[in-house]
């Protein structure tokens, strides 16, 4: 269930911590790199339950709405292994007509990993036509461009 849109709301970006596994190394003993984009998916529907208060599922199955990416774009700046934890940032840059663009940004420590931009269009789930971006997500969705907005001038 989306949760209303409060007075307190957050005032720092979003940032996801996970573990690297073992399981996500290859050869090389580092992270695969086709699973940074799962890191920032992953990122990505961890913010959507904390800031807007609903997950992708419930989108998709109680509403009928989807958000499928339409563009991904990510640069690797320095490996990491499963000794790391790596923190993502995640920011909504813009909020269109029926688009959300995400700014991630991974970390270790200070050390930047990798860093991307993806951007999801609202859809009808049934029909895959675009619609929309929904009335009762709007408030939290622009309170999430103004926070990013004041990073950027900050």
């Amino acid at each position: 269930m989306v949760r209303p849109a409060d007075a307190a709301a957050p005032l720092s970006p979003f940032v996801h911590l996970r573990r690297i596994s073992w399981a996500e190394t290859d050869a090389a003993r580092i992270a695969y790199t086709p699973r940074f984009l799962d890191f920032a998916v992953e990122a990505i529907e961890a913010w959507w339950r904390d800031r807007v208060g609903t997950d992708w599922y419930e989108m998709t199955v109680d509403r009928g709405i989807g958000t499928p990416f339409v563009h991904v774009a990510l640069d690797f700046r320095s490996p990491v292994t499963p000794r790391d934890t790596l923190a993502t940032t995640v920011l909504l840059v813009r909020l269109g007509g029926s688009s959300l663009r995400f700014a991630v940004a991974g970390r270790v420590g200070e050390r930047l990993v990798y860093e991307g931009t993806l951007v999801c269009a609202f859809v009808d789930a049934a029909a895959l036509r675009p619609v929309r971006a929904p009335e009762e997500f709007r408030a939290a969705l622009e309170r999430e461009v103004a926070l990013a907005a004041l990073g950027a001038r900050g």
